[in-house]
């Protein structure tokens, strides 16, 4: 008899606690638990939230997207890099504008606009116990110098018309200088223009002190990415004002955000690094607007009861904090269409959230919070 109520009784116990972690309320993914902030001023939508596909490549994923999201009245942004795109991409993404949607600047190359070492080297001779290597901006060539008394081993074009005018091309071409071991800094730095390598004397590239770096004038290739994707955009789609930048791979500086700002951009969008509550203490920054990506908030298995609730607790999260932020995803790898499908519906339940364009959100910052030293601070937060 005993041991049938010492099971009975651990049955039920069992039972209570798998009731109580039905009731515990779930996560609010995608958020660090540092996030603070205030709600929304006034009688208008609790949160705002851009719904973002990165890349050219995605542009099939993004018009269905698009096209699934008039169904709820929410409006969407594709972050454009412009160097591949064709005339009837251009036609297709005017349909897309024309309804309400919008395109942000990605760059033109699909590029860091804020690289670090952009290119590592090391130069080895049995013979030579120095060695360095020179970029001359002026004459648009990297020099790479070697021996006691400095003499030159390779001359390599850095111009824009010349054989090596990415840094793919230009490591390449080192690593067919005997004596050379060149590398990108990262594989994402491939398209960067080797123009842009910044002018210096002289950088110590003698292998036994491990590879140098050599580095990129910031503000130069910001400014020449993003300018030149605007004028492409504004070109294919003619009346259609580029005002939001989307930094390629998440990365930003403060030079590139300021080139970005120079240019006419209203706001730039980053990722979880960047600010989520427009009514956090510290203000609110246009230009590293956090980002992030469903799988991530939600999971994938959108049939589970957990992606549900996912979703709703981060709308309440959102709403708690003055939420204004985006959600963005890549390919189908990352999130296919399906998915999406599937979300939209759960986020249109809650009527407190608008769906809006990158752009839009940017101006409703500009118009609800007062501007102070670069930052966003709603009335009742700032002083």
């Amino acid at each position: 008899m005993l041991r049938r109520c010492c099971v009975l009784c651990g049955g039920l116990l069992a039972a209570c606690l798998l009731l109580a972690a039905a009731l515990v309320p779930a996560q609010a993914q995608g958020f660090s638990e540092a996030t603070r902030g205030v709600p929304l001023p006034g009688n208008g939508p609790r949160a705002y939230v851009n719904i973002i596909i990165d890349d050219l490549a995605n542009l099939d994923l993004w018009t269905q997207l698009a096209a699934d999201c008039d169904a709820f009245g929410f409006k969407t942004t594709l972050a454009l890099n412009t160097a591949k795109a064709t005339p009837d991409d251009y036609a297709r993404l005017a349909k897309a504008v024309a309804a309400g949607h919008e395109i942000a600047n990605h760059t033109r190359d699909h590029v860091s606009v804020a690289p670090g070492g952009a290119v590592k080297l090391r130069y080895y001779d049995a013979k030579i116990t120095a060695a360095h290597a020179v970029v001359d901006q002026g004459k648009g060539v990297l020099r790479i110098m070697a021996g006691d008394n400095p003499q030159p081993v390779a001359e390599l074009d850095l111009s824009e018309t010349g054989r090596n005018q990415t840094l793919k091309q230009l490591v390449d071409a080192l690593n067919t200088v005997r004596g050379v071991v060149a590398t990108l800094g990262d594989p994402y730095y491939a398209n960067i223009h080797s123009r842009f390598l910044l002018e210096k004397d002289n950088t110590d590239i003698y292998f036994k002190n491990g590879f140098a770096p050599l580095f990129v004038n910031i503000p130069a290739n910001a400014r020449y990415e993003i300018e030149g994707a605007r004028h492409d955009i504004e070109t294919g789609l003619p009346g259609f004002v580029c005002r939001s930048m989307v930094y390629p791979f998440l990365v930003s500086d403060p030079a590139s955000r300021q080139v970005a700002r120079e240019l006419g951009n209203d706001c730039g969008r980053v990722g979880t690094a960047g600010n989520a509550a427009l009514g956090a203490p510290g203000g609110y920054d246009l230009y590293q607007i956090y980002a992030v990506k469903p799988r991530e908030a939600f999971g994938t298995n959108v049939t589970a009861p957990e992606f549900a609730a996912n979703v709703a607790a981060f709308l309440k999260k959102l709403k708690e904090v003055g939420g204004v932020c985006c959600l963005y995803s890549h390919g189908p790898d990352e999130f296919t269409n399906e998915q999406w499908r599937a979300l939209l519906p759960l986020l249109a339940k809650d009527k407190d959230v608008a769906y809006v364009t990158l752009n839009a959100l940017s101006t409703f910052v500009r118009k609800t919070a007062q501007l102070r030293d670069g930052k966003y601070y709603l009335p009742q937060s700032g002083k």
